[in-house]
């Protein structure tokens, strides 16, 4: 049986061959489209990347012909480009393998305020005669912010150890990428005083209720009561577990497999998947200082550095360090008291104002600092996190899960987004219109609606059974549709989807 198999694939493998040739006969047709059909630019822009995506890998060098019209802009005096378009085109190359090509915009000056200003770009022309405009054949650049209609997004997680997070906006069709080893906990810039871990990097954490002396805590010490958790055996069957010291504690704090919780008690190290305030590990942060205890907290994992086979992922790496932290707030203010664990004579301390412009500040427990990561509040829709983790179920059991490919929208920043699933008399992602939206299916409580349902692991291909839509803060209604899984050499962690404002 496995040899009548190995021959059918042989076979199969010949004949795939033989209906490949240096001419690319085979190949799909060659097409070029705009990234974006509008890009919109702040007064303190003063350059802007112009995409244009390939529907398939150049098979040999050429030029794009892009002309370009201004509304009350003129080359020159106004915005000038690279390559230069002064004689009244732009000529884009293209290298043999690029996925896509791109020119700079460059502004010269600002709009005069109550007056609009414009650039659109338009693809005029090719050198090779096989070669074709797709779908979105001019972008229109905004001296001003305005919302996108449409675009073609490739995203920027890094491949396939995932090492960015990307926030995408779809109001100006830009998406911001960080590594997601540059902090540890967020702090809440809302009314609450609440702290929330880095999800995408496995950072863990559990009270020790009742103390409150920092560097009373170390790996030896008892915990002020035993404590009964849930745990999986070698056979990962549940089980529970009776610890009285930290270093039992430590055992089943870091995310994973054997990491300790309760559920029905209420007990979970990680933060909840949905993202809501109640769901943290931090309790909430009281302004009388005794009721803040001290926790324990695992910082992650590491990102690896070695990268995958094709069609893999190699995200999480060696287990970081564990330290333990005090936060304390006055309600405007977070002051984070840190320290080794075994650290017995003196902690670090750093106070950090709320900031009403974003919905968390991120922390570096690392490096003892703030980092910027999360763009203003209003200014993100999604996050492609890549890595996602939290303690919950996985059929009957429970334990520390890890997703790739996650994806999150921002309902702490008054966004909602909900599945469309094609079945019956369900429009296409391509017939679907305003018309169609269900106002009451919009989710602002569940940050995770998306998830890591979009794609199919097994299959390594997205799921073309669903998509999305989504409203953001400002209004504007997108249909969301994700259209690959891997970059053109079947590498993970190169995410792409399309969107259109309805």
């Amino acid at each position: 049986m496995k040899k009548t198999i190995l021959l059918k694939a042989i076979a199969l493998m010949l004949i795939l061959s033989s209906c490949s040739d240096d001419d690319g006969e085979n190949l799909i047709d060659f097409t070029a489209t705009f990234a974006s059909a509008t890009v919109s630019t702040t007064e303190e822009e003063t350059s802007k990347e112009i995409v244009l995506n390939f529907s398939r890998s150049a098979s040999e060098d050429g030029t794009i012909t892009v002309s370009y019209s201004g509304d009350n802009a003129e080359y020159g005096t106004d915005f000038t480009t690279s390559p230069d378009g002064s004689s009244g085109t732009i000529s884009v190359p293209v290298t043999s393998g690029d996925t896509n090509a791109s020119f700079t915009f460059n502004k010269l000056t600002n709009a005069i305020e109550g007056t609009s200003k414009s650039v659109t770009f338009t693809i005029d022309g090719f050198s090779d005669a096989d070669w074709s405009t797709g779908t979105t054949s001019s972008s229109l650049v905004s001296y001003t912010p305005i919302a996108a209609t449409s675009g073609i997004i490739d995203t920027e997680n890094g491949g396939s150890n995932q090492p960015n997070q990307v926030y995408f906006d779809f109001s100006t069709g830009v998406q911001t990428a960080v590594r997601r080893d540059l902090w540890e906990i967020g702090l809440y810039n809302g009314t609450e005083n609440r702290v929330f871990l880095n999800a995408s990097l496995s950072v863990s954490a559990v009270k020790l209720t009742g103390v409150t002396d920092l560097l009373s805590v170390t790996e030896s010490s008892e915990l002020p009561a035993p404590m009964e958790l849930n745990a999986l055996d070698a056979m990962f069957q549940p089980t529970t577990v009776n610890v009285s010291t930290v270093a039992e504690l430590l055992v089943g704090l870091p995310v994973g497999y054997n990491q300790y919780g309760n559920l029905e008690a209420g007990i979970s190290f990680t933060d909840s998947p949905e993202g809501t305030l109640e769901g943290t590990a931090f309790a909430e942060i009281s302004t009388t200082a005794e009721e803040n205890y001290v926790y324990l907290v695992s910082l992650g994992k590491e990102i690896p550095t070695e990268p995958a086979e094709t069609g893999s992922i190699n995200t999480t790496g060696d287990l970081r360090d564990i330290i333990k932290v005090r936060i304390l707030s006055d309600g405007n203010s977070y002051t984070i008291q840190y320290a080794d664990l075994n650290e017995t004579t003196a902690f670090s301390e750093v106070t950090v104002p709320k900031d009403a412009a974003h919905n968390i500040t991120a922390f570096s427990l690392t490096n003892g600092e703030t980092v910027s990561v999360e763009p203003a509040k209003e200014e993100w829709d999604i996050n492609l996190s890549g890595v996602f983790t939290y303690y919950g179920y996985q059929g009957p059991i429970a334990a520390g899960l890890t997703y790739s490919d996650y994806v999150v929208h921002n309902t702490l920043g008054g966004v909602g987004l909900y599945q469309v699933t094609i079945e019956g008399d369900v429009p296409t992602y391509a017939n679907f219109t305003m018309a169609d939206v269900d106002e009451s299916a919009l989710v602002y409580d569940n940050r995770a609606v998306v998830g890591s349902g979009w794609r199919d692991t097994f299959g390594g291909v997205v799921n073309t059974g669903r998509y999305y839509v989504l409203k953001d803060a400002d209004g504007n209604y997108y249909k969301l549709n994700f259209t690959a899984y891997t970059s053109t050499e079947g590498e993970r962690g190169h995410f792409q989807f399309t969107y259109e404002r309805l």
